[in-house]
Parts: structure tokens; sequence; C-alpha cells
């Protein structure tokens, strides 16, 4: 599929991301860094994989690359000498223009220099965290034609807001970075964490008020110095939740969701197996299980937070 519609394309947009890193006043990745699964790349490297072709997500996935390419050539946009401060009214504008984008949660937080991807590089170290809801019908058909078009639409317009918050604050003059929600240059779910916008489960996927985890996410850095950037986490009892549920593990078909974490060498510590999961995410659309039964996708948060709070009791 990525053959035909733009492989080369993708390896220029890598290439342009990866010529960040060590430039003068950016905030590159660290030796903790992990390594961003490019699945693209992937599906390039395990050609005997039968990828379903008969999706219509074509124009959605060319759109993806478009504004991928250009949340870095449009960096050269930014002013010589922005503006770092921003005012009340102007945050309380910034809100506004962002909700009006059919974005559903908004968190600011500082970049963790390790949550940077390897090779990878951000323009500025204070990140507003975007995160966009899925359509929790479409995606309770999973795996599906229909999940997986829904999954590339969300991809492809939260890119496109994405670009147009870092625009906005250009305009009013700030200088901005765009993340793309496909692949991104910094450890998206970590990073919302930060931002106080959710909690982990075994998934791997940040789960949330907002849509249990049928959401995407999205980032833009800023150099705007008065942020109000989140201190401390309120849902880390979802950890001890997923711990006694498991639903996710039982239920992923490649079996690729482990009990018990898996260490890497770098310190980080996941659930997710990608040499399980991602021949079998190929071949069945996308997949998408762990989120069609996970029980944030079914019963409202605060409802289980209470009620697992109780029990704890």
């Amino acid at each position: 599929m990525f053959e035909r519609i733009g492989l080369p394309k993708f390896l220029r947009i890598i290439e342009l991301e990866d010529s960040l890193a060590g430039k003068d006043n950016t905030l590159s990745f660290s030796t903790d860094s992990p390594t961003r699964f490019d699945i693209p790349l992937e599906f390039a490297r395990r050609q005997g994989i039968d990828i379903p072709l008969r999706v219509k997500t074509t124009s959605h996935i060319l759109s993806c690359m478009k504004n991928m390419k250009k949340a870095i050539l449009e960096l050269k946009n930014n002013s010589q000498n922005p503006r770092r401060t921003i005012e009340e009214n102007e945050l309380d504008e910034l809100h506004t223009f962002i909700k009006s984008l059919n974005i559903s949660g908004i968190g600011f937080t500082r970049v963790p220099q390790e949550f940077i991807f390897e090779k990878k590089a951000v323009a500025y170290e204070n990140a507003i965290v975007l995160a966009m809801n899925m359509d929790n019908e479409k995606i309770n058909t999973a795996p599906s034609k229909k999940s997986l078009k829904n999954i590339w639409m969300t991809y492809d317009k939260l890119g496109v807001v994405a670009n147009r918050v870092a625009r906005y604050l250009r305009e009013k003059g700030f200088a901005s970075h765009a993340s793309h929600p496909l692949g991104g240059i910094v450890l998206y779910p970590r990073l919302a964490e930060k931002a106080g916008l959710g909690g982990f489960g075994k998934s791997g996927l940040l789960i949330t008020p907002i849509n249990g985890p049928t959401l995407r996410l999205a980032a833009v850095y800023t150099n705007i110095e008065n942020l109000p950037l989140n201190e401390g986490n309120e849902h880390g009892w979802i950890k001890d939740y997923c711990d006694q549920c498991g639903i996710c593990v039982k239920e992923c078909p490649p079996g690729a969701i482990h009990k018990n974490p898996i260490k890497h060498e770098t310190g980080r510590v996941t659930h997710i197996d990608n040499e399980k999961c991602f021949p079998y995410f190929s071949n069945n659309f996308a997949c998408t299980i762990c989120i069609k039964v996970c029980p944030f996708n079914k019963i409202p948060y605060e409802k289980i937070k209470e009620n697992f709070l109780k029990k704890k009791e």
C-alpha cells in the first residue's frame, strides 16, 4: 500500500524530521530516547504481509504525508524575534480557537528530552498537547474497514489541526512547531500523561476522562514561557485498575500484550510486543481490538473510577 502511494515521500519526510536534531536552539533526543516504530517502513520491510488494499484510506494517507511535511517546512515562518509571554485573555482565546477545531482535550507541559524519539528534535521545549476523539461506534466494529477508515480520518483531521494551531500562534507573534499525530516526534502518550490528560494501561494507550482510549494525540511545541504547565497527575489509579482488569491482555488476538512488563535497554517499560502485534495489525485493518474491548471505551471514566476506589477502601 505505502509503496503505491509514496514510500519515497515518507522517507523524505523522515529525513526532514531528522535534520532538526543537533541544530542550534533545538531540543534533541537523548541516550535514553526510544526508537520510533514507523508503520510505513515496517510495511516495506515485511513485504510478505498481505496488506488490505480495499479500504478507501489513500486520500487520508496522502493528506497526512502532506501535513507532516508542512509541519517541518513551515518552521521557516517563525519570527526571528518572537514574543515569549502570553496574556491571560490571549490564552483564553487560544483555548477557544483550539476547541473550535473539534479538539476534545488540551494539556500543557514541558518536553522531557527522553520522550523525544531517537534521531528527532523539537524546536521548542514547551508543548500544547492535543487530543481528538475517534468515533466509538465505528471503532467498536474493529477490526473492520469502517474502523480503519475512521483511524486514518482522525489522523488526517488532527494533523491539519496541529498545523492550524501552529500558524495561529505565529500570527500572534509566537514561535511554534507542529507535530503530526502519525508517528510523531515525541512519545505522545507519555507526553499527554505528563500534561495531565490521562493515565496508562497495559495496552500502552493513554486512557482519559475525555473518551477512554478512543482518541488520537498530537502536539504543538512553542517558545511561550508562561503556559499553565501541568503539575502532577490525578490519573495514577488507572495503572492499578488495569493490573486487576487485564481484558486487553486476554482479548489481544496475537497475544501481543504481556501481563508482566517488558523492560527495554533504555529502562523504558512496556507491555507490548511489536513483533507479535504488527503482523496481525497489518492483516486485520489495523486491529484496534485493545481499544474496542477496553472498559473505558464502554463505561464512563468517572463511574469506573468511583467503583474501583470504593472497592479499595
